[in-house]
């Protein structure tokens, strides 16, 4: 009995307010328009604006060529530094012992010894704007992705891999 008066409660405010009466089985749909005559049970769709929006263009930036290395390989990168308003250029020498990541947020970390045999690593962004250039002093022939190993070593065992030589192509 309680549900019945409810429902007829509702229908009076309704009426006073004049809203519309909803059927209970579909959605109200906001935003779209009722079409004449028929009461609000169906609806069309809002109309699409007349001007199609313009296009912006990004600049076209172009892609620097970075060779194809591994970790195991010994490389040179000439990372641009700037201190004020210098700008100066640093290579930095060693061996890739990691590479992470996707896409434009791909990494690769280098290691090398310093002063007084001390291991420095430092990770680069490979698509970084200031890195200049990657050049491949030689390629290392490993069995891993990842060379963390080569943390615990001391001095000269530290920076030996052993190199990769390519394989003469086969003569028909």
């Amino acid at each position: 009995m309680s549900d019945q008066n409810d429902q007829k409660e509702q229908k009076q405010i309704d009426e006073v307010q004049k809203v519309p009466a909803r059927s209970p089985g579909k959605p109200e749909v906001k935003g779209a328009e009722a079409k004449d005559g028929e009461g609000g049970d169906e609806f069309k769709a809002p109309e699409a604006p007349e001007e199609p929006e313009e296009v912006i263009e990004a600049p076209v930036v172009e892609e620097k060529k970075l060779p194809e290395f591994n970790a195991g390989d010994t490389v040179k990168v000439s990372y641009r530094i700037i201190e004020g308003s210098k700008t100066r250029t640093q290579p930095y020498t060693g061996i890739v012992i990691a590479k992470k990541g996707k896409g434009v947020s791909k990494t690769f970390t280098v290691r090398r010894i310093g002063a007084d045999n001390i291991g420095v690593e430092r990770i680069f962004a490979l698509h970084s704007p200031n890195i200049e250039d990657i050049e491949i002093v030689k390629r290392g022939k490993v069995r891993r992705a990842k060379l963390y190993y080569l943390r615990d070593k001391k001095g000269r065992a530290a920076m030996r891999i052993k190199e990769r030589v390519a394989k003469p192509s086969p003569k028909k």
